[in-house]
């Protein structure tokens, strides 16, 4: 049977799945409502599958239907290619042009995916690309549903079809004012979902987390200055630490080191932008996320679970290479 999707059906499919609402979906596509729901349902009855389901919270892809999206993605980074090179070849550089987002929690963009992504940037002026800062328990499912093409996280994604390629260790700390008297009880996070605090005393003690009062601070940096300012005590990356932040390591905790990954739909032919991307983080990332060691840090590092588990996976990967 020869199967073929229109590209009509396509385009609505991807602006739909953007949008997931089908006013503002026909109204970027400039067609009627039902002209959009009917291509939707040919669509569908195309490929034999529901590409979106209708729940409380409104429309949401299928499981198929972010198969379809992740196709379309990649089709659409394909042909914005062909015709660069097609169009851009003549009498152009040969660089990379496109675009393409990122997203990563919020101790990294600034200080690790930035200058990394500036050097790729900087190299092929008709790149560019989006940003965008996440919480952790949100930055999966934005690499899931298509929202966005990279992800930088502190854990594996285990959903079939995702790449997981380390890029580096973060080296985190407890640390508290080093100018005012400090509130020994309080603990600043992000927001109440955010568990990193307690996964650093649980490294530690293995079974026991103190009795905390909790602050919050959604921007890492803005959480180190209320360190500073003796609002409380808080688990951060050494790296992002300068000396004019005036906060010392709380003595007696050992540094608790976590795996930073890069994360991506596995793609059978990925474009040169893609690879560019790849390359360039898996090389710039690690030598940013190294920092030495803070005054008064002490003890060895205490590796968190998943970086011993992808320890252990990397070595099981080099005995069978070998065998």
């Amino acid at each position: 049977m020869n199967t073929r999707l229109s590209s009509a059906q396509l385009e609505s499919f991807v602006v739909l799945a953007r949008e997931l609402k089908f006013a503002r979906a026909a109204e970027r596509l400039n067609i009627s409502q039902p002209a959009l729901t009917k291509r939707i349902q040919n669509l569908e009855d195309t490929v034999g599958q529901l590409l979106f389901v209708r729940s409380r919270e409104g429309l949401a892809l299928t499981e198929s239907g972010r198969l379809l999206q992740r196709y379309a993605a990649s089709i659409a980074l394909q042909e914005q290619e062909l015709i660069d090179r097609l169009i851009g070849g003549r009498g152009e550089d040969g660089g990379l042009a496109g675009f393409f987002r990122l997203i990563a929690f919020s101790s990294s963009l600034r200080s690790v995916a930035l200058p990394a992504l500036a050097i790729l940037l900087r190299a092929h002026p008709r790149l560019t690309c989006q940003t965008i800062k996440g919480e952790a328990n949100a930055l999966h499912e934005m690499l899931i549903d298509g929202r966005v093409d990279f992800c930088i996280s502190l854990c594996e994604c285990e959903r079939m079809g995702i790449e997981n390629v380390p890029i580096g260790v973060e080296r985190n700390v407890l640390i508290e004012s080093a100018r005012y008297d400090v509130r020994p009880d309080c603990y600043i996070d992000h927001e109440p979902r955010d568990n990193f605090t307690e996964r650093f005393f649980l490294s530690q003690t293995g079974a026991t987390v103190p009795r905390m009062l909790r602050a919050y601070f959604d921007d890492i940096y803005g959480l180190i200055d209320a360190v500073s300012q003796g609002i409380g005590r808080a688990v951060v990356p050494v790296h992002l630490i300068r000396p004019e932040h005036a906060v010392r390591p709380v003595a007696g905790y050992r540094p608790f080191e976590v795996p930073v990954l890069l994360q991506f739909h596995a793609q059978p032919h990925p474009t040169r932008l893609q690879r560019a991307v790849i390359d360039t983080l898996t090389r710039e990332c690690p030598p940013l996320l190294k920092a030495n060691r803070l005054r008064g840090e002490s003890g060895t590092a205490i590796a968190d679970d998943a970086l011993l588990q992808i320890e252990r996976r990397r070595r099981r990967k080099d005995r069978k290479a070998g065998a």
